[in-house]
């Protein structure tokens, strides 16, 4: 167990470095009154951007492939007025941009910029290891489900900056399983196979 403990402990690690390494790799400018110019660098197969409304609406997707530089520019002239939100998701992140659109055009929402580390799962002998950084030590509630629906585990208002937890599915069927961690807004569910 021991051993386990500090395994995680060297995953989490090289994963927080990797994730601080990929931080800056997005830019989001006003460009003139009403464009949003977004440049991605340094890009991974699969990172997703999506410009959303404030209600969550997507009003962009796309899926990217492994690139060097990516951009891309919304105008938001047709729009109505309110927030936006531009979205970056990679493996391990998830960073949010507020853009304000009004009658004088559009800008971004100074310091608002946030930043949420996905959760970080390694699985080993049947024993699910979690490891998930709360920066902001918001209340987080954690939820895992069997493949019909049925709630296995439930935890609320966890507040803990650096969320470490170990669960033993030895005593549980091999089938596919799905934790929700429910942050604020958002909800990050992953999937987990227990072969």
């Amino acid at each position: 167990m021991k051993k386990l403990i500090n395994l995680s402990l060297l995953v989490f690690t090289l994963l927080s470095l990797n994730t601080v390494n990929a931080a800056g790799k997005v830019s989001v400018e006003i460009t003139n009154v009403s464009v949003i110019n977004v440049s991605l660098t340094e890009i991974a197969k699969g990172e997703k951007l999506f410009l959303k409304d404030f209600n969550g609406m997507v009003l962009f997707k796309t899926t990217l492939n492994a690139s060097p530089i990516y951009q891309k520019n919304f105008n938001l002239n047709k729009v109505s007025n309110g927030i936006y939100f531009v979205e970056t998701e990679s493996d391990y992140e998830i960073k949010v941009t507020p853009v304000l659109k009004n009658e004088s055009g559009v800008s971004l929402i100074t310091d608002s910029e946030v930043t949420i580390f996905k959760p970080q799962i390694e699985i080993v002998d049947n024993k699910v290891s979690v490891m998930f950084l709360n920066t902001r030590k918001s209340p987080m509630d954690l939820n895992i489900y069997d493949e019909n629906g049925v709630k296995l585990v439930e935890e609320l208002e966890i507040q803990e900056k650096v969320v470490e937890r170990v669960y033993d599915f030895s005593n549980v069927e091999k089938n596919t399983y799905y934790m929700y961690f429910v942050l604020e807004d958002r909800t990050i569910s992953e999937q987990v196979i227990i072969k």
